[in-house]
């Protein structure tokens, strides 16, 4: 029995429907995997904090404000803090100053966040190295950048 027109545009427009639902359901697992909350739990980290406009005595920044990872921005935990002291504000281009440290975190992660900027007391207005968030993905480097550097959170390992 041959196949009519009907029959093959029948067949035609079924296979059609078949892989727009394939490639949806991929879309819909790809959006959902780049906005999966990884478990908490102790945070393996480090920070890098870049100025490259810096220019005073030593070419380091001074960095002050605060660096966490939050869950979907209803929880979070600070990783880094420090207050602006003007001209005593320590000069910090690596927290900590080698290798990596330790944090908690008691909830999902979603995100990583910076807020820091830069004194430049008696110089000029302070610079913003980073202000923003990045989306966590689990363990890598994370850049935030700012109008006038950036900062890299590079977790190692959580769990």
């Amino acid at each position: 029995m041959r196949p009519t027109s009907m029959g093959r545009l029948a067949a035609l427009a079924s296979t059609a429907l078949l892989l727009a639902g394939v490639v949806s359901a991929g879309s819909a697992q790809a959006q959902s995997a780049a906005q999966a909350r990884y478990p908490g739990g102790l945070v393996t980290y480090s920070i890098e904090f870049s100025n490259p406009q810096e220019k005073d005595n030593n070419d380091l920044p001074e960095p002050y404000g605060r660096v966490v990872v939050k869950d979907d921005g209803l929880r979070e935990t600070t990783l880094w803090e420090h207050p602006d002291l003007d001209i005593n504000t320590p000069t910090v281009p690596r927290y900590p100053e080698a290798g990596f440290t330790h944090r908690f975190a008691d909830h999902f992660i979603s995100e990583v966040c910076a807020y820091v900027g830069e004194d430049d007391t008696g110089i000029n207005a302070d610079d913003v190295l980073a202000q923003g968030c990045e989306p966590f993905h689990g363990p890598g480097a994370y850049t935030i950048p700012g109008p006038d550097g950036s900062v890299t959170v590079t977790v190692y390992h959580v769990g």
